[in-house]
Order: structure tokens, then sequence, then C-alpha cells
């Protein structure tokens, strides 16, 4: 995945009420729900107003997926806080993306969803896919027990947990734009 790969994905891509509205009507309310559960707090939100950087976020996804939609809806309070500095869009896992998809794979599997951060100019900056550290840890209590490797106790909001990882994210990508050498030169600072 490069620029040249990753700009006219992002153009066909759907804002995030676009994408909902393209849903099964039986799926929607699940992303109706994590929205509505993912309000960013006081820190958060002064976090995000500290972004400097613009950048570009796709994500590939499913409707269907209730993981997709605590993560989609995530990833749409963040760029919402933002404003103008983070452009969100999502892209379907359907056939018209097959190309993607494939050369996505996780570990060898077709998994939703699958996030691309990239700069303001297009450039991949990160990609994270499937579910969050938290999702799985839950997962590997529920299915390993005490031969569970997960060490972390459980989350006390497992929803406002995956906010979180998201947010780390999207701080991750904002720290990397800011200090490259590349975008530093082109912006003056």
């Amino acid at each position: 995945m490069n620029a040249d790969i990753l700009a006219p994905l992002f153009e066909q891509g759907l804002t995030y009420d676009e994408f909902v509205a393209s849903g099964e009507p039986m799926h929607q309310p699940q992303w109706h729900e994590r929205f509505g559960q993912l309000a960013l707090d006081e820190r958060q939100q002064q976090l995000v107003d500290g972004f400097q950087r613009s950048m570009k976020v796709l994500c590939l996804t499913g409707t269907w997926c209730g993981d997709c939609a605590l993560q989609g809806a995530s990833l749409h309070r963040v760029a919402e806080a933002a404003g103008d500095r983070v452009e969100l869009r999502f892209i379907p896992r359907s056939d018209d993306f097959a190309e993607v998809i494939v050369a996505n794979r996780i570990n060898e599997g077709y998994r939703v969803p699958v996030t691309w951060f990239m700069a303001e100019d297009f450039h991949p900056c990160s990609r994270i896919g499937d579910r969050s550290l938290s999702r799985y840890r839950a997962m590997a209590r529920k299915a390993l027990g005490d031969a569970s490797p997960v060490l972390a106790p459980p989350p006390v909001h497992p929803v406002r947990r995956v906010l979180d990882e998201m947010l780390d994210e999207f701080e991750r990508v904002e720290l990397l734009l800011r200090l490259s050498p590349r975008l530093r030169e082109r912006h003056g600072d």
C-alpha cells in the first residue's frame, strides 16, 4: 500500500454517516449505539485539540461487524473532534475492493476492520487491523480461561477502552507526522 493506491481508495470512501446508512437496517443500530457511548471526555478532547498535522484515515470494514462498529464509531468520534485536521473515510468489504482485501490479509485471513493512517499527502504511516488489544484480551479470557496468557485485568469500561486504544493510535501517528523531517521542512517548523 502506497500513496498511489491509497489516494484513489480514499476518494472512493464514504463518510461515517454515508457508510452506516449503506448497511442493512438491522446492522445500523449497533453503529448508532456505539457512537452514542463514545463521546470524548475533556482529557481526550484536549489531546485532540493539540493535534497540528493533518492526516487521512481510511477504514476497510463491514457494517454487519460488531467490532467494526466499535472501532468505526471510535475513529469517527476522534475525527469529528479533530475537525479539519483528520479526514476519515470508510470502504466496505465488498467485491468492489477485492484487490485491496486480498492484498491486506492479516494472519492469512480476510479480516475487518483494517485501518490505514496516512499523512496529508496519502503517504502511509500506520496500518491496524482486526480487533483491538482489549478485545483480544477479553476473547482470550473467555476462550483460554486459566491457560490464558492475559495478565492485564479486564477494563472497567470495555467500550471506552477501545476508544482509548484508537485515540492512542491517532496520537502515535500525530507525533510521527509532527516529528517527520519531510513534513517539518514542508511546513517550515
